[in-house]
């Protein structure tokens, strides 16, 4: 199917002027976005590439794969610095970008100006398997950066709650800086699926939560505070389910302890060992909670002994990490759990400022149809009043309420307290950091700032003969596009990257778009521009849309349960894959004679050596044991008679439609094909 201009740059997801450029550079005709671009024009511009990819390549030396090792290795000598203002001036032979220490992939990306699953892919290249939340070593970030063509530095820069390397010229004060005092601890929850994190933590704060999750699932990050013996806790429940990695890596990373959740009737499993490398990577203490000794059957010496494998070593094995038994169905051991987690935050002695200007984390974001967008905030430092203007990537807005766990309205929260906050104007990516301004024209000026700037970085994505290249290539490739629409920023994310992970060499699924809030009249028009499919998670379409997408077709799905998302993407990925075709060779009639017959031209006279011939499947004809044609039979007759298949041993005469050059001698091999599909 013909695409305009405008349609096949959504498609490669480049700029469509650079690429109406790029057109008109290699000499074709169309002159407009709106221009019609047919496969021969795709092939021109494909050829016009891979030509000057070719002519512009001075390096011939092929580079061998750069194997990344574990082992920690000297930072590098610094090359040559660069500062936030020359990123505005890049060089115009070879790009530069900064890089001191580990840094995110997702991070990466964006200094990189890459997409991040180009980021995945090369990590993948380099041995390294991480999602875009994951968190590399710097060694490791170089390489992928000089992979990408860049010069790397290292300067130190800025350390702020803001992340400056994504956002210039963010400063934050503290009124009390000097004087930290002391707050209470933030735990997170860890485990395996179905270990019991949710009931645990039910158990804990005496209310269920595990009725309102879509198949007993925790899907969504939420923040508690309970009262303990000695003050308050901070507890933060963690999704177990392989889809919520990103989710746990950012849970460990806003957390000063860990409880690992370790089912005792069923010991380590895959995400307890990522679980806890999540909470290695914080450099944050691991208190494990044995849960369900009240079943029949456990050991919980064996449970110990995979865990040490873990190198997690329970104190009575000469560890340093307590472990205690509890029941969540029972509450047994709770207790005792509640006091090793004093204990430990104790020995941290974990202080903030508390006075001053707030900020913090967004651990999750939701739209609200009658109240908005409603942000899930973790304060970290200072205090986040109603009223406080707050800035979070490139949205602010004024807080008209704070809600704290228990439902209740406060006007206040300190560091280490989560409050559930209504007045930001948009959703928020879970996971960015938020902060309090000065006022409403500093926010102004700061969000304004920060547009620019992604603006800016983004403008720098120029499509190269390289780029281009791979890009058209990739029209080679069978694609399911997709549109994500859910209820809240992390699930979003976290459906993106297990659905990322999908597809090999020949599929691939392209989120075209997503975002937070229901199915819009405008998902469905670029689904239409897309040719793309609709997935909804705890979303649904409104009546405009919904009247749209059925009068032109477009497949809108929902869904309440991951798994179910994950599985039928897969199902539909499979479905792109090019079949296998069998082949069984069903009869060799080697040819006797040749007649001239007035109806069917040629006829070729032949006995069945071996098998039998049937009339409705192809054939192949071979001379001297070499394949000169392919083709079908135009008849097939015993003596005067029509007949649809001629046994082994048996004479017959056989025609094959438009074909002249049969000869005596000749061999006609009748075959047959079965499709087979297949799956990912």
């Amino acid at each position: 199917m013909d695409l305009s201009v405008k349609q096949l740059s959504e498609v490669l997801k480049i700029d469509p002027k650079v690429l109406l450029d790029k057109m008109i550079e290699a000499g074709l005709h169309q002159k407009n976005v709106n221009d019609s671009v047919t496969t021969e024009d795709k092939q021109k511009l494909l050829e016009f590439i891979r030509n000057a990819k070719t002519s512009n390549a001075v390096d011939t030396e092929i580079k061998p794969k750069t194997k990344v090792s574990k082992e920690p290795k000297r930072k590098p000598e610094p090359k040559e610095k660069i500062s936030v203002s020359s990123l505005k001036q890049p060089s115009p032979s070879k790009k530069s970008v900064n890089i001191n220490g580990s840094i995110k992939v997702n991070d990466l990306s964006r200094k990189l100006s890459k997409r991040g699953n180009e980021i995945i892919k090369k990590l993948l290249e380099l041995g390294v398997n991480a999602t875009l939340n994951d968190e590399i070593d710097q060694e490791t970030a170089v390489l992928v950066a000089e992979e990408f063509g860049f010069n790397v530095s290292f300067e130190e820069e800025q350390s702020t709650v803001e992340d400056v390397k994504e956002y210039p010229n963010i400063e934050l004060t503290y009124l009390d800086q000097s004087k930290p005092k002391k707050r209470h601890a933030v735990v997170t929850v860890m485990g395996h699926v179905d270990h019991g994190k949710t009931s645990l933590l039910d158990a804990i704060k005496s209310t269920n939560v595990v009725d309102g999750e879509s198949g007993g699932i925790t899907q969504h990050i939420a923040a508690y505070e309970v009262q303990a013996k000695s003050g308050k806790l901070t507890f933060i429940d963690t999704p177990g389910h392989e889809a919520f990695t990103a989710m746990r890596a950012r849970g460990a990373k806003t957390t000063d302890l860990v409880i690992l959740v370790v089912a005792a009737n069923d010991s380590v499993k895959p995400q307890t060992i990522e679980a806890i490398n999540h909470a290695k990577a914080a450099n944050v203490p691991i208190i494990v909670a044995l849960n369900k000794i009240d079943l029949e059957g456990v050991d919980l010496e064996k449970v110990k002994g995979d865990l040490a494998k873990e190198e997690i070593i329970s104190e009575d094995w000469g560890g340093d990490v307590q472990m205690v038994p509890v029941s969540a169905t029972t509450k047994r051991g709770i207790s005792d759990l509640l006091e090793v987690v004093e204990l430990e935050a104790e020995v941290l002695e974990l202080t903030s400022p508390i006075e001053g200007h707030g900020a913090g984390v967004v651990l999750e974001s939701q739209l609200d149809k009658s109240k908005g967008a409603l942000a899930t905030l973790l304060v970290q430092k200072g205090r986040l009043n109603v009223g406080d203007i707050v800035i979070s990537g490139t949205t602010k807005g004024k807080i008209k309420t704070l809600t704290n766990s228990l439902g209740g309205l406060v006007k206040m929260a300190g560091p280490s307290t989560p409050v559930e906050a209504l007045g930001l104007e948009e959703c928020v990516t879970a996971g960015e950091q938020f902060f309090v301004a000065e006022s409403e024209k500093q926010a102004r000026a700061l969000i304004d700032q920060r547009i620019a700037f992604e603006k800016e970085i983004s403008n720098k994505e120029v499509m190269t003969s390289d780029n281009a290249f791979d890009l058209l290539n990739q029209e080679k490739i069978n694609k399911l596009r997709l549109i994500i629409k859910s209820d809240v920023t992390g699930t979003n994310e976290a459906i993106i990257n297990s659905l990322l992970k999908l597809g090999n060499e020949e599929v691939q699924i392209d989120i075209v778009n997503s975002g937070v809030g229901g199915i819009s009249e405008s998902d469905v028009n670029l689904a239409l521009t897309t040719e793309s499919q609709i997935l909804g998670f705890n979303v649904r379409s409104d009546n405009k849309a919904r009247d749209l997408a059925e009068s032109k077709g477009v497949q809108i799905d929902y869904y309440s349960v991951i798994y179910d998302l994950i599985e039928d993407s897969k199902r539909r990925l499979s479905g792109l894959l090019e079949p296998i075709f069998s082949e069984k060779i069903l009869g060799l009639a080697e040819v006797k004679e040749v007649f001239k017959s007035p109806k069917f031209g040629l006829v070729a006279g032949c006995i069945v050596n071996d098998g039998y011939v049937k009339r409705e499947k192809p054939v192949r004809v071979l001379r001297d044991n070499v394949v000169i044609h392919q083709g079908e039979l135009d008849s097939l007759r015993r003596f005067k008679d029509d007949v649809q298949e001629v046994q082994s041993g048996t004479e017959c005469g056989i025609g094959i439609k438009n074909y002249l050059d049969i000869k005596p001698g000749d061999v006609i091999e009748n075959f047959e094909q079965k499709e087979e599909k297949r799956s990912l």
